[in-house]
């Protein structure tokens, strides 16, 4: 039985990736093919497509009130994107980071990092709580929506997407993509949260473990593929575009519109390891990226071993 449930929670993320790669495939080629520049859309399009297994997962790990999960899920990923994406990343090719980034993404995200962590003290994200992040999620689209419309010409110049403007046939390709994309996250989604709740309870270890771990991990190849292959192209800016769109994405959205429908419980414990990694890896990496806005191997490698003590930590 666990052997069915070990190949059912890895087929689960090979799904999930799956589903999140043609969504992320088909949005992005509507969004560049639409005249929005790279960057923009390394934050947003690719950053909430590379984010929906996160979400799926979320969600209906809530829904099945395996509430633990779902905010195990969202705060081992953010604390992967970091410490494992962005490390990995910058082990491939050093990052250079645009400049744009530290006056507005970089202070979004721990604005969002700190004011989430600050709900969660009370011991209970509530409904409202949810609310205010979400009002905070709609600004920062707002805010991209508004700077991409400030330089459309960089799009075109963009070589590594479909050019839908000279082929309207595509469009119809690229809505098969997303909606494909959905049914895999819907699919994977569900076969994870079913193997990883008998797993943890095989193993007698907390749910919260197996999520903030092997299920965070999982969640997280997406943004770990599309950053990993930007990096490798010299795409520094979907490369981590992504990996912040992403967090911010987890912080303002998703835990915010599951716990819109849902109050997510946090447990005292947390805050003693857990929210101070989370925090940590994002005040850790802005010295890391302000410094000549750039992002050595060496400092990828720091970034990689911090994150394996923090595994050692909750295991």
């Amino acid at each position: 039985m666990l052997i069915t449930q070990l190949i059912l929670l890895l087929g689960g993320l090979f799904i999930l990736w799956g589903g999140a790669e043609l969504l992320v495939k088909g949005s992005a080629n509507l969004a560049i093919g639409m005249g929005v520049r790279p960057l923009i859309v390394g934050l947003t399009i690719v950053a909430m497509g590379t984010s929906s297994p996160e979400l799926a997962v979320s969600l209906l790990a809530a829904l099945r009130d395996t509430k633990d999960l779902s905010l195990a899920n969202i705060i081992g990923s953010n604390i992967a994107n970091i410490g494992l994406v962005i490390s990995i990343c910058a082990m491939i090719r050093p990052l250079t980071i645009a400049r744009s980034m530290f006056r507005y993404e970089v202070p979004i995200l721990l604005l969002g990092t700190l004011t989430f962590s600050v709900m969660s003290w009370d011991g209970l994200i509530s409904k409202m709580d949810g609310l205010f992040l979400l009002l905070g999620f709609v600004a920062f689209l707002f805010f991209m929506i508004r700077a991409s419309k400030k330089d459309r010409s960089q799009a075109k110049s963009n070589q590594d997407f479909v050019d839908i403007a000279h082929n309207p046939r595509a469009i119809l390709k690229q809505f098969l993509y997303i909606l494909l994309g959905l049914v895999g996250l819907v699919a994977g989604s569900f076969s994870i949260v079913h193997s990883a709740e008998y797993i943890a309870e095989y193993f007698h270890v907390s749910q919260f473990i197996i999520g903030v771990s092997i299920v965070a991990v999982g969640t997280s190849l997406p943004e770990l593929a599309i950053s990993a292959v930007g990096a490798a192209r010299g795409r520094v800016d979907i490369a981590v575009g992504n990996a912040i769109g992403s967090n911010i994405f987890n912080t303002l959205f998703v835990i915010a519109f599951v716990s819109t429908i849902t109050p997510i419980p946090v447990a005292r414990s947390l805050f003693y390891v857990h929210y101070p990694f989370m925090i940590g890896f994002t005040l850790v990496s802005i010295p890391m990226l302000w410094s000549r806005f750039r992002l050595s191997r060496a400092e990828g490698i720091i970034l990689f071993i911090i994150y394996l003590i923090f595994l050692g930590f909750i295991f």
